[in-house]
C-alpha cells in the first residue's frame, strides 16, 4: 500500500499534465501512487499515458467531461494510500513537499489538513500587481472555524495533504460546485479538525491567462457564490462568510481581463 496517494485531474492539457507528473516522480518522499482521472480529454492524454502506465501511475479515462470535484472524488475512492494529496495539472511541485507534509502531520488525530505556501508564476493575459509572489497565512491559534469562514487561509488545492479517513468522513468534495470545491472542503475540514501550514513556496502555482480557468469564468463563479452562500447560511460565522465570497468575487476578477470583461458585458446588459 502507497502512503501517499495524488490526485491529478486533468482535460486536454497533455504537457502541463507532464510536467505536474515529473514533479510528483522527482520528489525527495517515494512512497507514492499517481491517480490521474482524465476528464474526457480530446487531445493526446490517452495515448500519452497509456505508455506511462506501471503499478506506481494510473490513469482513469472519463468518457463525459464531469469537472474537477467529481474527477478529485474519483480519485479519492480508487486511492490506496493512508494520505491524499491533490495536485492540478497546471502547478507542480517542489521536491520536497511530500516529506515536510508527511512530518508535519505526524500521528496527530486532531489534525486534518496540512497545506504549504505557494509561489505564484504569472504569464500572459493577466492584470499585474495583483496578488502576491509568493502566499502563506498562518493558522490561527485559536478559533480556526472562524478564520476559515472569514478567509481561505489555507489556499490552493495544490498545497494540500489531507488523511484519506477523513476525505472519506466528509465525503469529500462537493460535486455540485463548479468551483470554488476547495474553499467549501477547507471549510468543512476545519469546522471539525485542525489546520497546519508550512510556511514554505513549496508548490509553483501557475497562473497563465491564456489558459481557461474553470474558476476564473463568471456564470460558474456567480453560481458558487450563491450554492455555498446557502450551504451555509445557518452557521456560525455566516456574516463572515459573506464577506469572504465578495472578496473572493473581487480579486478573481482582477486576476484576468476575460473575466473582467464578462463582468461589465453583463452589468451593461443589466443596466
Amino acid at each position: 500500500m502507497s502512503l501517499v496517494s495524488v490526485v491529478i485531474p486533468t482535460r486536454n492539457r497533455i504537457d502541463l499534465l507532464i510536467r505536474a507528473i515529473k514533479s510528483v516522480i522527482n520528489q525527495t518522499y517515494n512512497d507514492w501512487e499517481i491517480i490521474v482521472i482524465d476528464d474526457a480529454s480530446n487531445d493526446s492524454t490517452k495515448s500519452v499515458m497509456s505508455g506511462m502506465k506501471s503499478y506506481r501511475i494510473k490513469c482513469i479515462h472519463l468518457k463525459e467531461k464531469s469537472g474537477g470535484a467529481v474527477a478529485r472524488n474519483i480519485g479519492i475512492k480508487n486511492s490506496s494510500g493512508d494520505l491524499i494529496s491533490f495536485l492540478d495539472d497546471d502547478d507542480e511541485w517542489m521536491p520536497e513537499k511530500l516529506q515536510k507534509q508527511i512530518d508535519c502531520l505526524g500521528n496527530d488525530k486532531q489534525l486534518g489538513i496540512c497545506y504549504t505556501g505557494r509561489k505564484t508564476i504569472r504569464k500572459g493575459n493577466l492584470i499585474f500587481g495583483i496578488g502576491k509572489n509568493y502566499s502563506f497565512s498562518y493558522p490561527p491559534k485559536n478559533n480556526q472555524f472562524k478564520a476559515i469562514m472569514t478567509d481561505n487561509f489555507v489556499g490552493i488545492t495544490s498545497s494540500v495533504m489531507i488523511p484519506r479517513s477523513i476525505l472519506k468522513d466528509i465525503h469529500g468534495f462537493d460535486e455540485l460546485l463548479p468551483c470554488l470545491q476547495d474553499y467549501d472542503l477547507f471549510i468543512r475540514i476545519i469546522k471539525k479538525w485542525n489546520a497546519a501550514g508550512i510556511n514554505e513556496p513549496l508548490v509553483l502555482y501557475h497562473l497563465d491567462g491564456n489558459i481557461k480557468h474553470v474558476s476564473l469564468t463568471r456564470q460558474e463563479i456567480e453560481f458558487a457564490s450563491r450554492y455555498i452562500l446557502r450551504k451555509y447560511e445557518n452557521e456560525q460565522y455566516y456574516s463572515n462568510l459573506v464577506k469572504a465570497i465578495k472578496r473572493i468575487n473581487i480579486k478573481k476578477m482582477f486576476k484576468s481581463f476575460s473575466y473582467t470583461k464578462e463582468v461589465f458585458k453583463n452589468y451593461i446588459r443589466s443596466a
